[in-house]
């Protein structure tokens, strides 16, 4: 028997989020087999990347569970499908970056690219596809966030000035930025040596984080191989993650092929996440 999902509460370009039908607490995150790019600009079908996607998110949450970092993964359920504590989603992403590459060289023209940052730098951006996911600089003394074009040096892209008000709780914005950035940090490193032990290095990592029932911030939505950067051998030409999708302008079946073998590969490694060492 299929699992009874209740009303659909979320669409995304990569999944969809229904809620439980009997437990107002537990929602079921479906991922498709959609890949995009370009804030959902290019889009592709790649079989069997839900299923993949869903097996890597379990292997990765189940990582940070073990090293005490709160986030919403109760179990997988079906092929592509996970029960999770619902959380009222925080509308940013956060990026730790363990070396320059993308849009950090553009922001940062003057680095060179594949620089390795000893301190991990942690970025905030804000989830807004019109305006291609604005950089958030972010001030909580002033009680302010400052919102950058994310592909400019920082001295030419500024936007314009918000309030934290409808992005976070407005009372608590300076401990919501540092507890979202501890737990950037926090699940990169679990997840960097992870990676490690397997000989790929672990370039930058997109984490979400939400507010469960309880009003606590923690790690939400998904880690898979559309969230990071990953270099076997620390050789950015043997490239496995979602970047492979990005770099190919035209996709023939050949990289359909390849891009679906990259994301089955991630699948199978991460489950070896689970041996301990």
């Amino acid at each position: 028997m299929g699992i009874i999902r209740g009303k659909q509460i979320a669409e995304g370009k990569t999944k969809t989020i229904f809620e439980h039908p009997s437990f107002s607490g537990f929602v079921y995150i479906d991922s498709n087999d959609d890949i995009t790019a370009g804030d959902g600009e290019r889009r592709l079908v790649i079989p069997g990347k839900g299923r993949f996607s869903t097996k890597t998110a379990a292997h990765c949450f189940h990582a940070l569970r073990r090293h005490a970092i709160p986030n919403h993964f109760i179990e997988v359920v079906d092929f592509a499908t996970f029960r999770a504590q619902r959380a009222h989603m925080i509308p940013v992403e956060i990026v730790a970056r363990r070396r320059a590459t993308g849009s950090y060289l553009k922001r940062h023209p003057n680095t060179p690219e594949g620089t390795y940052f000893d301190d991990l730098v942690i970025e905030f951006f804000l989830k807004d596809d019109t305006a291609h996911d604005p950089l958030m600089i972010c001030n909580p003394v002033g009680n302010q966030i400052l919102l950058f074009q994310p592909k400019k040096p920082i001295s030419e892209g500024f936007i314009q000035a918000l309030s934290p008000a409808g992005i976070f709780h407005a009372t608590s914005f300076a401990y919501e930025i540092e507890r979202m950035r501890e737990y950037a940090l926090r699940t990169f490193v679990v997840i960097e040596k992870q990676w490690q032990r397997l000989n790929v290095e672990l370039i930058d990592l997109k984490i979400e984080c939400g507010y469960n029932t309880a009003g606590d911030i923690i790690v939400a939505d998904v880690i898979t191989n559309d969230e990071w950067r990953i270099w076997p051998g620390g050789d950015k030409a043997q490239e496995r993650s979602k970047q492979v999708f990005r770099d190919t302008a035209t996709i023939t079946p050949e990289d359909i092929e390849k891009i679906r073998s990259n994301y089955e590969w991630v699948a199978r490694e991460t489950a070896k996440f689970f041996e301990r060492v």
